[in-house]
């Protein structure tokens, strides 16, 4: 098991410029990088202040100049907003910059108002995420590429630009219920991803579950099933500042399902804050997430490694509405403090988890 860092480069203070919020985002992997954090996850996400990076491919590559040992890369590729043929030019490219430090997470997106503006229908987004993958196997496995799906249709062509890595590891978002798509991450050896915002450590469970029981219907083994999830983690001795990251994460919860459900306001590119259904008080959401001192932390990540076996848990450790100092404090303090009392309780936790860390070796 691994731990990564989750950047969603949320804009929360309309006073803040965007090159302000990547400068904290690019901060972010620099401590993360110290800290022995193994990735920085960059998500997708376009025309909201809800999150300011409309290409994580472009981050990944801008950020692997500044760094040199962390893993980079999106999370996740919302595939159907993607011409397939363009993005793996630039997969190959970025794992080029990269020397080999990316990994590649793709999802179908759930935002209909960004379909909307790319003129795709959100309906069509599993179909079109199914081809995407389909073709970006091809092209990571063969030397000449040529593809014929339902609407893609490429000659044999020999790419000029090929990744560095033989093999770039894969996660899939979401999807537990659907056989298709585990089907792929069966044979494939994909990761599949889930994200837990505050829910229990029962919720997570149950999710697993799910994911389980369809990867045993594809012929898949639950006992070396690969999971990734994601957690909001904010180390701190400062129960106010505890209860400021609770509340950053209540309002990422409220911005995101007001888009899931349709009913987000917009003034300009910001997303108006509504309280979201059956949500929990902000004492409740940092009692349920690791979020304070380090032992409270260690305990519920713990916790979370116990009951669900994963094989890497991404951390949402940018917290907006959180100072910029806290978080880098936080994340300085989770590699110093944190992981060692996990590896004092565990031992070596890359042994941890279900399925095994997909190794990549450079060409």
């Amino acid at each position: 098991m691994h731990f990564g860092l989750f950047c969603l480069s949320t804009q929360r203070e309309r006073n803040k410029a965007s090159g302000e919020v990547y400068r904290e985002t690019i901060e972010h992997v620099l401590a993360a990088e110290r800290a022995g954090i193994e990735i920085a996850w960059f998500a997708e996400h376009h025309f909201s202040n809800y999150c300011l990076c409309p290409s994580p491919l472009m981050m990944s590559a801008h950020v692997a100049a500044r760094t040199s040992r962390i893993k980079l890369g999106p999370g996740v590729i919302v595939a159907p907003l993607y011409e397939p043929i363009r993005m793996a030019e630039d997969i190959g490219m970025v794992d080029q910059l990269s020397e080999g430090r990316l990994v590649l997470g793709f999802g179908t997106g759930y935002q209909e108002y960004e379909f909307h503006k790319f003129g795709r229908d959100v309906k069509q987004a599993r179909g079109k995420l199914f081809e995407t993958l389909d073709f970006i196997d091809t092209y990571l496995k063969r030397d000449v590429v040529s593809f014929q799906g339902p609407e893609l249709n490429f000659p044999a062509t020999t790419f000029s630009v090929r990744p560095r890595q033989t093999a770039i590891p894969i996660y899939l978002a979401g999807m537990a219920t659907d056989p298709e798509a585990q089907l792929r991450a069966l044979e494939r050896g994909y990761t599949p991803f889930f994200t837990t915002g505050w829910n229990t450590v029962e919720t997570v469970r149950k999710s697993r579950e799910a994911l389980e029981a369809t990867y045993s219907q594809v012929g898949g083994d639950p006992r070396t099933m690969p999971f990734a999830i994601q957690r909001y983690v904010f180390v701190t001795d400062d129960k106010k500042a505890a209860l400021r990251a609770a509340d950053g994460a209540r309002y990422v919860r409220r911005i995101a399902m007001a888009m899931r459900g349709k009913y987000g306001e917009l003034d300009g590119a910001f997303l108006k804050e509504m309280p979201a259904a059956d949500e929990p008080s902000l004492e409740d959401i940092a009692a349920r997430l690791p979020i304070g001192d380090p032992d409270t932390v260690a305990e519920r990540l713990a916790a979370d490694i116990e009951a669900v076996n994963p094989t890497h848990i991404s951390m949402f450790m940018g917290i907006p509405g959180v100072p910029q100092s806290e978080t880098l404090k936080s994340i300085e303090r989770f590699g110093s403090e944190v992981m060692p009392r996990l590896a004092r309780r565990f031992g070596d936790l890359s042994r941890l988890g279900g399925g095994s860390w997909p190794i990549s070796k450079a060409a």
